[in-house]
């Protein structure tokens, strides 16, 4: 495991959109109304930038060496999360417009698992995203992350953390398993297959 200095996000970051592409996977499609990687990126980048949404650079950490950006982390009370929703899709809508709507509405299975998602329960400090560089992965930047995160969760009296992973991503389950979070429940929807996950930290 190597040394890594975890800071406050910055929202010039030339890493800060693409990590949370990573983090999101196929379903950053339904959030960027596009699978055109130069609009994702556009709009990952941009929604990274603004604050008062769920991909913002306000509610994330980068986690360094350096000046160099390994991986980053976005964490908040589920709460927050759930009340960031709506200004997330107006600042959306207000960048892609219409090919937003008209992306969803051709594929409206993403959509509808997007909208009635429900990650987490109103006790708990959510992690929304998790990510590492592919080049930084192996070295440990995910738990160190995730620690980071943990104890954000404890100064603010939260007694749990909880994320939500793929089915598939059966290293990810493995990770979070090894560092003490279980399975609270699943998550299934048209085109969208979760485990809940939840470790109490006091």
């Amino acid at each position: 495991m190597i040394k890594v200095t975890i800071d406050k996000a910055d929202p010039n970051s030339s890493v800060g959109g693409r990590l949370n592409q990573l983090a999101l996977d196929y379903m950053a499609y339904s959030l960027a109304g596009s699978k055109e990687d130069s609009k994702i990126n556009e709009t990952f980048n941009q929604l990274w930038r603004w604050d008062n949404n769920r991909f913002s650079h306000q509610y994330a950490f980068e986690a360094k060496m350096g000046e160099q950006t390994l991986g980053m982390i976005t964490c908040y009370p589920i709460t927050l999360m759930n009340r960031l929703a709506w200004p997330t899709f107006l600042k959306l809508f207000s960048y892609r417009k219409w090919g937003l709507i008209g992306y969803n509405m051709m594929n409206w299975k993403e959509c509808y698992s997007m909208i009635t998602l429900k990650e987490g329960r109103e006790d708990e400090f959510h992690i929304g995203t998790l990510a590492a560089l592919p080049e930084s992965r192996g070295l440990g930047v995910g738990s160190e992350l995730i620690r980071f995160a943990e104890e954000q969760a404890v100064l603010k009296g939260f007694p749990k953390c909880s994320l939500t992973v793929k089915k598939e991503n059966l290293l990810a389950i493995k990770l979070y398993e090894k560092l003490g979070y279980q399975k609270t429940g699943e998550i299934e929807k048209p085109a969208l297959s979760l485990y809940r996950m939840s470790k109490k930290l006091v």
